[in-house]
């Protein structure tokens, strides 16, 4: 009996170190930029199966005050208490929300997206560099995984990249100059580093 109180007393020690917040985010500002334009989720622990504390629509402001050790939930305050939203539905600006277009394309847009995020996956940092199809020319940084959507920026020849998540054909990335988050298509990169790849 006592050995296994010790047992599960490590396994709950393990789960709270890797929820320990990381460096303090500071009250940084983020946007909320989901991939069917429906609110995110708050929770009160940072668990897709903890209980649901409200929502914030697509496109609002949030202040993140922190972040779990592995990054994938950012700490929030939400009606005076402490809570939780997952990183990955966080853009550093504005997102442009798209309008629907007439003849069923918003779902068709949607549905391609949906295929994009069940492969979705967090990888360990590493570098690419834009590649654009003409020396002079640039790549367009994403909001989403679609060509669909708005871009949050000219990602020019060798502009240095961290990729922080994959799908099979996108890269979430981070501009190393700006800080700016994005997606870019995967062969308009060239890779510096491993990444897990498809």
């Amino acid at each position: 009996m006592k050995k296994r109180m010790i047992s599960l007393l490590l396994v709950l020690a393990v789960l709270l170190i890797a929820l320990i917040p990381a460096a303090s985010a500071s009250g940084t500002v983020k946007y909320v930029y989901t991939r069917n334009s429906k609110p995110l989720n708050v929770r009160s622990w940072p668990d897709v199966n903890a209980a649901q504390v409200g929502t914030i629509p697509n496109g609002q402001a949030v202040t993140v005050e922190n972040y779990t050790a592995d990054y994938r939930w950012a700490v929030i305050t939400f009606n005076g208490q402490t809570a939780y939203v997952m990183t990955q539905y966080l853009v550093d600006s504005s997102p442009v929300i798209p309008t629907p277009v007439p003849g069923g394309n918003a779902q068709n847009i949607i549905n391609s997206m949906e295929n994009e995020f069940r492969t979705y996956h967090v990888v360990s940092p590493y570098i690419v560099l834009a590649k654009p199809v003409r020396a002079s020319g640039w790549v367009n940084l994403r909001y989403a995984p679609s060509t669909e959507f708005g871009h949050a920026g000219n990602l020019y020849a060798n502009t240095q990249l961290t990729v922080i998540a994959e799908t099979i054909n996108w890269l979430q990335v981070r501009r190393n100059d700006t800080g700016v988050t994005g997606y870019v298509m995967r062969q308009y990169t060239i890779s510096m580093g491993v990444g897990s790849g498809y």
